[in-house]
């Protein structure tokens, strides 16, 4: 009897070990499968965020085209600095109807003028010294040799936005077009993020400027200067508070804000000390770091002059990749308990069959829920239309699967006067606007076609099996006609949809097609009432 209890006794003992063995390996394994997932979604993240900013500095650049191309055609035609110092005011509302609220202001320097579009006299430029050869926008465009070329950028605390100058020094080698623009439309892309929970992503310029963050204050920061030197501006802030004009309610509001903010940064840079010099030396890496207390991982990515970070709790990331680990874990811990259960006494066949349903109901749970995710991830939630990432992977399968001699039509699409039904009407009728639009989008086009909501008042299709422009003009003639009648039909403000398509054949990348059609776009955007152009 003492032989068997102790042969018994001697079986759990290796059962319990077989057991803690097994786990040990698994999760040494589902581990490296998870930091390899990690890696991969980091890298990921950063590339896209990196892909979709270089498309809104390729749409500054192509506005400025534009200017440059309109700057060039009058000075042909009235060569005599005066007249040009008139066109550009006359065509500074132009501009601002093109750009929107990322324009800010046209000058150039021409024949040994300095020449610019808004209403302040040049006495007061005189006044201070004011040299255009002089200024970083003139030095820049001169060093860039017919580029296009932007100034660093800095953070404008009067108007809570980042500014920078576009340039360019044309053919004759004497002059320099160049404007100011708002960098909105980075620093919204970048608060449009939400890949993670708590995440914090930042956008900085060779120079370390901070010029897209998740978090607003750092804005205008420099990752690159020193602790003491990021210190050094907080003292300057506040000394520039204490001696700003009480009854100057926006000078005083500037002065504290700009006090607010350099004190926020300077903290998160006396807390990202030893992180940021990791994220420096590993770039293209994950690196494990503490930041607020928490332990976060960190991914930095460089693209020519730019470059992107990404810093994630360890917890947020863990959830967004619970399909990796959680199921792998599930079963070894199922399978473990079906295979001691089979080896151990008194377990019997009922048993072991409720094991294997209760396993493929948690198996089927999981996909289930891992579906939803990824359908729910690939849908604009406004309009129900497929949103910018899953258009952009869709276009670029059926590109890969077009055969010889194959080709479709990508429209790109943006609302004339939306901004104005906002204005005039509020966020929610623009959002019904929107959504009616989607509706006729979707009416107007077949089965095997592609419509997404990119952002905004833009969408974008995709006509398959055809090369004939004419066929997109109907479609968005159409289009325009059905969703004018039923904006009537429903007593709501109507919007024209302007479009540039671009004909897609095999071995196009949706890049190069997307910068086609919003070129074409641009051109049909000109008249502001559903014009149509194509490349």
């Amino acid at each position: 009897m003492q032989r068997k209890k102790l042969e018994g006794r001697r079986k759990t003992v290796i059962m319990v070990l077989v057991f803690i063995a097994v786990n040990i390996l698994a999760v040494c394994l589902i581990g490296r499968r998870e930091q390899r997932a990690i890696d991969g979604n980091l890298a990921e993240h950063a590339g896209e965020t990196g892909t979709d900013f270089q498309e809104i500095m390729d749409n500054y650049k192509h506005s400025f085209r534009l200017f440059a191309q309109m700057m060039t055609q009058e000075i042909e035609s009235h060569p005599d600095p005066d007249a040009i110092w008139d066109y550009l005011k006359s065509i500074d509302s132009k501009m601002l109807d093109i750009e929107g609220d990322t324009f800010d202001g046209l000058y150039m320097y021409y024949k040994g003028r300095y020449l610019y579009s808004w209403d302040t006299p040049y006495s007061q430029y005189e006044a201070t010294g004011y040299a255009a050869t002089e200024r970083p926008w003139y030095k820049a465009a001169v060093e860039g040799k017919g580029e296009i070329v932007f100034t660093p950028p800095y953070m404008s605390y009067a108007n809570h936005y980042i500014l920078t100058t576009i340039s360019q020094l044309q053919p004759d080698g004497e002059t320099v077009f160049a404007y100011d623009i708002k960098m909105g439309d980075i620093q919204n892309l970048v608060s449009g993020l939400d890949r993670y929970e708590k995440e914090q992503v930042m956008i900085f310029d060779g120079s370390g400027t901070v010029i897209g963050s998740t978090e607003e204050k750092y804005l205008g920061g420099s990752l690159y200067a020193s602790l003491d030197e990021t210190e050094d501006s907080v003292i300057e802030a506040q000394k520039e508070l204490e001696e700003t004009d009480s009854g100057s309610a926006e000078e005083l509001s500037k002065a504290k804000d700009k006090k607010v903010s350099a004190e926020a940064f300077y903290a998160f840079r006396q807390d990202f000390r030893d992180g940021l010099a990791k994220l420096l030396e590993k770039e293209d890496e994950t690196v494990s770091l503490t930041l607020d207390g928490r332990s976060q991982l960190g991914y930095l990515h460089k693209e020519q002059e730019f470059s992107f970070l990404v810093l994630v709790p360890v917890l947020s990331i863990v959830k967004a990749t619970m399909t990796v680990w959680l199921v792998p874990l599930l079963l070894t811990e199922l399978l473990l308990i079906y295979v001691m259960g089979r080896v151990s006494k008194g377990i019997k066949n009922r048993e072991l069959r409720d094991a294997y349903v209760e396993l493929g109901q948690t198996q089927r749970r999981l996909e289930i829920a891992l579906s939803a995710a990824q359908k729910a991830a690939a849908v604009d939630d406004l309009t129900g239309m497929m949103n910018f990432k899953s258009f952009r992977k869709e276009i670029s399968m059926a590109l890969e699967d077009m055969e010889e001699g194959e080709s479709g039509i990508l429209v790109m699409i943006d609302g004339d006067h939306f901004k104005s039904i906002n204005d005039n009407y509020g966020h929610s009728v623009g959002d019904e606007v929107i959504k009616l639009t989607a509706q006729m989008i979707i009416g107007r086009i077949r089965t095997v076609d592609l419509a997404s909501r990119l952002h905004g008042d833009e969408f974008a299709i995709f006509v398959a099996n055809t090369s004939d422009h004419s066929v997109a003009k109907r479609i968005m003639e159409d289009i325009n006609n059905t969703l004018g009648k039923e904006a009537k039909r429903r007593n709501m403000p109507s919007i024209t949809l302007s479009a540039g398509a671009v004909i897609a054949k095999h071995g196009d990348t949706y890049i190069s097609l997307a910068k086609a059609a919003d070129e074409a776009l641009y051109k049909a955007k000109v008249t502001h009432n559903g014009g149509f152009a194509y490349q």
